[in-house]
């Protein structure tokens, strides 16, 4: 059984024929437009602090480097509230990175981090996930 708001979703309407085909190939569209995996590669930076005001702070100045830096081939979705925004008494914020070139998205992600050790932002308090695909 599934419940959702979207009983009408190409996702749901395919899952519920079994039609693997129909789904793969609107998903894949769909992807290869918005460069998500398999057709890009992307990151969420989390910058996170028990400390309200730390949180904000870490988290503009490494936005803000984004914005200087420029990296080539690299968007950056945010910095803003994470989608959980606290969790046990820690204030969390992310950016999503975009690229179509690992190469390109590594690049940015050393640079940020210098930058963090700059700011003198703990290494701890900026986490960097990876989401690869293919």
């Amino acid at each position: 059984m599934v419940q959702t708001y979207y009983p009408d979703h190409y996702a749901i309407l395919a899952a519920a024929k079994h039609d693997y085909a129909s789904f793969v190939e609107r998903e894949l569209k769909f992807r290869r437009w918005m460069h998500y995996p398999p057709f890009g590669v992307l990151a969420n930076v989390l910058i996170q602090s028990q400390k309200l005001e730390e949180a904000v702070a870490w988290s503009s100045a490494l936005g803000k480097w984004f914005e200087r830096a420029t990296p080539a081939g690299v968007r950056v979705l945010g910095p803003c509230t994470a989608p959980i925004p606290r969790i046990k008494g820690t204030y969390r914020f992310h950016m999503i990175l975009k690229a179509e070139k690992r190469s390109s998205l590594n690049a940015a992600l050393h640079g940020m981090l210098a930058h963090a050790d700059v700011q003198e932002i703990p290494r701890r308090n900026v986490t960097v996930d990876w989401m690869r695909c293919g």
